[in-house]
């Protein structure tokens, strides 16, 4: 029996744009269609996912924020500006960083889910990140500075082999791991006219050594509300690189860890907290925070929680739940990416691999962008692999070549 229609609260219908053509962005779009909102979406190409999907009331195309952030960050000061926009969301690390950024300017005009600027560069830059963690005794692996002044110190406390990373990055874009001094020393330099400033980390076994990722939501005040658990099985490239199938688990020692994190950092909204468990103590370790979803958020919709919903809420400053439990076993992978992960891995990988890649079907088993609901998006997301997987530059940096 429905309440009277006097009693019935009238959903307020609100425009959103939605920075983000990615598969991250397909389960937000659908949400906000069938709560009758108006979600434009952000490409900067046809051939992308979004653009394909049925979801998006409305599809633009500007600039890249990956090559033309400078003209990307011009068209998204000027059409807030001037168009009524409710709701902006971003759910990339680029994207996320641009609202950051410019917090100030844009909340005149629209409403924001990500935190000050200064918040966000605590959590997102590795290096103060491992600072803030190693200061307050949260599980991580000893991290170092790598500069000019580094090989000119004592060094009785390093052991390789050693993993060097860019402190700002995107996935395992320009992580490299080194087995001597004279290797690191050799490509120190190339390494920091590329990427930028450097760490230097202690390796962690990857014998034995799971990764996961916590997937976590605070409110305004810094308070973390939700925190999903997430077991990664498999990668692309398989060395390490973007997760291509994603099970969600209870981890009780992650998501405390997580929730000590965050709200010592006082984050706000989304943060996707990536760990590895060390064989050597069998602690899960703190690798980086991605201020921002999940690539592969969609689990966390078919798991039970409304992430899309989430963002709204706390974007409109309404209170966000506490959300403890979720639906466990949730197997949610990305087809494309697994058959690569399967051309590339060996025999012993295919065997050991937990769920199997040859569960294609059943109860809990997901796709990150191929559904029966929005067919389209699937060859979206192919035809925008094959533009990007034909650039050699861009098969080096996943390579790290």
């Amino acid at each position: 029996m429905g309440l009277p229609k006097k009693e019935k609260k009238e959903i307020r219908k609100l425009k959103i744009l939605i920075l983000d053509q990615g598969r991250q962005s397909l389960p937000f779009l659908k949400s906000f269609h069938q709560s009758g909102h108006k979600a434009i979406c952000i490409c900067n190409t046809r051939l992308s996912e979004c653009y394909f999907s049925r979801y998006p009331s409305k599809r633009l195309i500007w600039p890249s924020y990956v090559t033309d952030r400078l003209a990307f960050e011009r068209e998204l000061i000027n059409y807030i500006s001037e168009h009524k926009i409710d709701v902006t969301i971003s759910v990339g690390d680029i994207s996320s960083e641009i609202l950051s950024r410019n917090r100030e300017t844009l909340l005149k005009h629209t409403h924001l889910t990500v935190p000050d600027y200064t918040t966000f560069i605590k959590a997102s830059d590795k290096w103060t990140l491992m600072e803030y963690c190693m200061a307050n005794s949260l599980p991580c692996p000893k991290t170092y500075k790598l500069d000019d002044e580094f090989f000119l110190g004592n060094h009785e406390f390093l052991k390789f082999p050693v993993i060097v990373k860019p402190t700002r990055g995107l996935g395992a874009v320009g992580v490299v791991r080194f087995d001597n001094m004279y290797e690191l020393g050799k490509k120190y330099k190339w390494l920091k006219a590329r990427y930028g400033e450097l760490i230097i980390q202690e390796h962690i076994p990857q014998e034995g050594g799971m990764q996961y990722q916590a997937e976590a939501f605070s409110d305004k005040s810094g308070k973390v509300k939700v925190c999903m658990v997430i077991k990664k099985p498999r990668f692309f490239p398989v060395s390490g690189g973007t997760s291509t199938a994603n099970v969600t688990i209870q981890h009780p020692e992650i998501e405390n860890t997580t929730i000590r994190l965050l709200d010592g950092l006082g984050w706000m909204g989304a943060a996707d907290v990536d760990f590895i468990l060390d064989p050597r103590d069998n602690v899960a370790k703190i690798l980086e925070i991605n201020p921002r979803v999940t690539a592969g958020i969609k689990i966390g919709f078919a798991a039970g929680i409304d992430y899309a919903d989430l963002h709204l809420k706390l974007a409109l400053g309404e209170q966000i739940p506490e959300i403890n439990t979720y639906k466990l076993g949730t197997y949610c992978r990305n087809f494309f990416l697994e058959v690569l992960w399967f051309l590339y891995s060996d025999s012993r990988m295919k065997r050991n691999t937990q769920p199997s890649f040859f569960k294609f079907f059943g109860r809990d088993v997901y796709d990150q962008v191929i559904s029966l609901d929005d067919p389209l998006a699937g060859l979206g997301f192919f035809l925008n692999m094959i533009r990007k997987y034909s650039s050699i530059s861009h098969l080096k940096s996943k390579f790290h070549k």
